[in-house]
């Protein structure tokens, strides 16, 4: 195992990043004193099929990533069925722009901020990163803020709710389609702004996609879709992992996803001064692209953010 110095690390939990429909949201900041000059930030979206689960998921990553170099935030999103689409996607965010917005005087290089997410956390990596700067996702407490990502990391990522409705058994009102508010002849409009692979154009950010092969929460082909869509836009890296879905956890394979990561990092330049060749490029599948149309023009056909109850239940998922 990797033998690193968390005890080098300081956390600060509980900071408040985003006050909104009286909820207010808060962060875990993660920061080694040791480590010197502007710091390349990390934002870190666990998953929880939308549903449940709070900030704490990614802490280790999150200590190896500040002995490391990073200033490393894991925030909280707010959750379906009490909140839906583009609820979570705000608030993620709201953490880039708080890190860009209060970064510096944690030490941090606010020009180079990743965001690393799995599962439904992943999706809303992506779609910030390719959705960065759409006035109708943005929150409205950093004006003038970017929510611009520098790189993006996906584990075991949900990004094409279509695809995903086609390849599981899906019942009305479960996980993802609480969080969409319905289901696709529902919500149409949402299906498609809330898939980051309808959202791909040329200002994708580099990313690194990340599947276990024996995935049987999320399919594997969901980072296959987006490696495609992404390959003819972007310096794109699709990797699998000989694991299940909860894979960047495991004991046995969390070095190799930890040293992977970074790795990327590095190299695309958001990973400090140990960067290395920046001109190398991903995987390229060859398949035909365009510049897609962005999703400003059609956030409004989501109409307002319904609350859908006040429960926030526990289980299995994405």
């Amino acid at each position: 195992m990797t033998d690193r110095a968390p005890e080098s690390v300081t956390v600060q939990r509980d900071i408040p990043f985003h006050e909104v429909d009286s909820e207010t949201l808060t962060l875990d900041l993660y920061d080694a004193a040791v480590t010197s000059g502007p710091k390349p930030v990390a934002v870190l979206v666990r998953g929880g099929a939308f549903t449940f689960g709070d900030k704490g998921e990614f802490a280790r990553h999150a200590l190896d990533l500040a002995a490391d170099g990073f200033l490393v935030i894991e925030p909280q999103y707010r959750l379906a069925p009490e909140w839906t689409f583009p609820a979570a996607l705000v608030d993620v965010k709201a953490a880039i722009e708080w890190a860009r917005t209060e970064g510096e005087s944690h030490g941090a290089d606010t020009d180079r901020i990743v965001g690393v997410g799995h599962s439904a956390g992943a999706n809303l990596v992506l779609l910030a990163a390719l959705t960065a700067d759409e006035p109708g996702f943005e929150p409205e407490l950093y004006p003038g803020a970017s929510s611009h990502l520098s790189a993006a990391v996906g584990y075991a990522g949900i990004y094409d709710f279509h695809a995903l409705d086609t390849a599981t058994d899906v019942e009305e009102g479960e996980t993802h389609r609480a969080y969409l508010g319905g289901g696709p002849d529902d919500k149409p409009a949402a299906y498609d702004l809330a898939s980051p692979v309808a959202q791909v154009d040329v200002d994708a950010p580099p990313t690194l996609l990340l599947h276990g092969t024996d995935d049987d929460v999320v399919p594997p082909a969901q980072s296959e879709l987006l490696a495609d869509a992404l390959a003819p836009m972007t310096d794109v890296v699709h990797e699998t992992v000989p694991a299940d879905h909860g894979f960047p956890f495991h004991g046995a394979h969390y070095d190799d996803v930890y040293e992977r990561t970074v790795e990327f990092i590095r190299r695309v330049g958001t990973g400090g001064p140990d960067t290395g060749d920046t001109s190398a490029t991903g995987t390229d599948t060859g398949l035909p692209g365009g510049d897609l149309p962005g999703p400003t023009d059609r956030i409004d056909d989501l109409g307002p953010v319904d609350t859908q109850g006040p429960d926030r239940r526990d289980g299995p998922g994405f």
